[in-house]
């Protein structure tokens, strides 16, 4: 699948989004699950030219938007990505990823550490756009006062009596007593991690120990992002 950049902007700190229209007649994902991208450049790094990120827009927005830090010290897959020009195309393929909401109706804890905000955005417009009166409480965890989607999520917690976000700021952390505050009743709600890899996984183990079944958990990782934030 070919997909052309039509816009950018820029994110909250050192984030941008990149919205693609596909060449795909009526291509469409669930909320929350990611793409296969292929960006050939001269000269790769030896992360190669490849990478896999999040649909952050929702399914209803019709177009594919990709979220991403640029930090200083970029690869050379996201300096390219960077300077792509409007009408500029780039490969896509392998639509995957069961980082999805299978009942709009359940109770939900979203946790995310920085950039791995990009899921919950799609799933949560895709819930309001669905009509779901959204019943979940957002764990936004990031370096900076800088969050990403912040405005766009603060929106759906107006429309959203049940939706609640805690933002949460380095040296700060999320920990157990924040989680069992968000679910006072740990059997009642589905949990999501989004976030860089080693996060996901301190809080797979954290979450274990607190007795929360694999079956209740849903993770999204990320690699390549450093963790603490």
């Amino acid at each position: 699948m070919i997909l052309t950049l039509i816009g950018r902007h820029s994110e909250a700190g050192d984030a941008a989004s990149f919205i693609f229209r596909a060449d795909q007649p009526g291509f469409t994902w669930r909320a929350g699950q990611f793409l296969h991208y292929i960006l050939s450049r001269e000269n790769p790094d030896d992360r190669g030219i490849e990478r896999w990120f999040t649909v952050s827009s929702a399914p209803f927005e019709g177009q594919v938007m990709l979220t991403t830090r640029l930090v200083e010290r970029r690869s050379t897959f996201k300096a390219a990505l960077d300077a792509l020009a409007i009408g500029a195309t780039i490969d896509a393929d392998g639509l995957e990823g069961d980082f999805v909401v299978d009942d709009p109706n359940a109770e939900f804890v979203f946790i995310a550490g920085g950039i791995g905000i990009t899921p919950y955005r799609s799933i949560l417009l895709d819930l309001d756009h669905g009509g779901a009166d959204i019943n979940a409480t957002l764990l936004y965890a990031n370096r900076t006062k800088d969050f990403v989607f912040k405005e766009e999520l603060e929106a759906l917690a107006v429309r959203h009596k049940n939706f609640r976000i805690r933002y949460v700021v380095d040296p700060e952390t999320i920990d157990e007593a924040a989680i069992r505050e968000a679910a006072p009743d740990l059997a009642r709600p589905i949990f999501y991690i989004s976030g860089p890899e080693p996060m996901v996984e301190s809080f797979e183990k954290m979450m274990r120990g607190m007795g929360i079944p694999d079956a209740r958990l849903k993770r999204d990782y990320f690699p390549g992002y450093r963790w603490p934030l």
